[in-house]
């Protein structure tokens, strides 16, 4: 599939590689409806990103610890525009914990953040997406987030994945002019590209010279047996359903699988009470036990290296996946009972 200067590539695995697992971390604050009522609500950095309970972080610990538990490694994609509200130290503090777990660290950009400037709101006009600017305005936004990026000590990001999966031909422009490499950007069941070429579910892209990797897609039900896409996402997917998957794209020898997650998922907050959501905790476990156990199938990798990765590929076999409805009803109804007894 060809697309002017867009180019695929993955496709086919040699017979007996491994198929390389992405897990992607959105690590971020939260604007905590500041928007709506600055005057009483606060943006939020440390709950959301390690939910402490009992001195123990149930977040971004969490992830840290199964990861090193099970030896897998992940890609870090970190916010750093809200540094525009909490200045550089919060921030610079979460970019030298994952580094020192030896995880990939790259860029995450919420453009919203823009709306704030040495701590103060100086706009309360809210646009989170990076659809609808022009080139130069991203380009402006893209490297002040390089810049705060560079001040946690690492050098520049190779990749980025922008806030929502907010994206379109005019980002990936934008990122070409910046020397970002790789991007994780498009996930068409969250958020769906208005170009028809970038409507993809799966597989790697050259995109304005750019590696994209979408978030996986795949095929799935409804509960009541409408078909519809579904994420790879930890909260969005029991473990059955990413190992239904998984195994699926290791036999049509699809090369690249892109899993999302944030750390707020692996807790759960009523009022100002906080507890560890053992549901999706449980399966990051799984998925990292699964991809241990099964290392002459799966091995996990970062976009660090996917960013060094040279362009001498053949055309991309665009498959699909496809998930089944005795799993999504399992998993619906997992949900529904842990939300119902917790």
């Amino acid at each position: 599939m060809s697309h002017g200067n867009e180019r695929d590539f993955d496709s086919c695995l040699p017979q007996n590689a491994k198929t390389k697992v992405y897990i992607t971390v959105d690590t971020e604050a939260s604007i905590a409806g500041c928007f709506s009522n600055p005057t009483k609500n606060r943006p939020q950095l440390e709950r959301p990103v390690f939910g402490y309970v009992n001195n123990q972080s149930q977040g971004l610990g969490f992830i840290l610890e199964t990861l090193k538990q099970y030896q897998q490694v992940a890609t870090f994609f970190t916010e750093s525009l809200q540094s525009r509200y909490f200045g550089q130290e919060p921030m610079s503090r979460v970019a030298q914990l994952i580094k020192s777990y030896h995880q990939d660290l790259q860029l995450h950009v919420h453009p919203c953040w823009t709306n704030f400037e040495d701590g103060r709101l100086i706009s309360s006009k809210l646009n989170d997406h990076s659809t609808g600017r022009s080139v130069s305005e991203l380009v402006d936004i893209f490297s002040d987030a390089i810049a705060r990026f560079n001040h946690f000590g690492f050098g520049d990001p190779v990749a980025v994945r922008t806030g929502n999966f907010s994206t379109g031909l005019d980002t990936f422009k934008a990122f070409s002019q910046l020397g970002i490499k790789a991007s994780s950007n498009i996930a068409t069941e969250l958020h769906r590209p208005i170009e028809p070429q970038l409507q993809l579910t799966n597989g790697i892209h050259l995109i304005e010279q750019i590696i994209e990797l979408p978030l996986t897609t795949f095929n799935s039900y409804s509960p009541i047996g409408v078909p519809r896409r579904r994420s790879m996402a930890i909260t969005a997917c029991s473990f059955n359903e990413m190992k239904h998957i998984l195994l699926q794209a290791h036999q049509q020898r699809l090369h690249h699988i892109c899993i999302l997650t944030h750390p707020f998922e692996f807790f759960k907050t009523k009022g100002t009470t906080i507890s560890a959501n053992r549901l999706n905790q449980q399966r990051l476990v799984q998925l990292c036990q699964f991809i241990h156990c099964h290392q002459d199938k799966f091995e996990t990798a970062t976009f660090s290296q996917l960013a060094q990765q040279k362009s001498h590929q053949t055309a991309i076999n665009q498959s699909s996946l496809n998930g089944s409805y005795p799993l999504a009803i399992a998993r619906a109804s997992q949900n529904f009972l842990y939300d119902t007894l917790n």
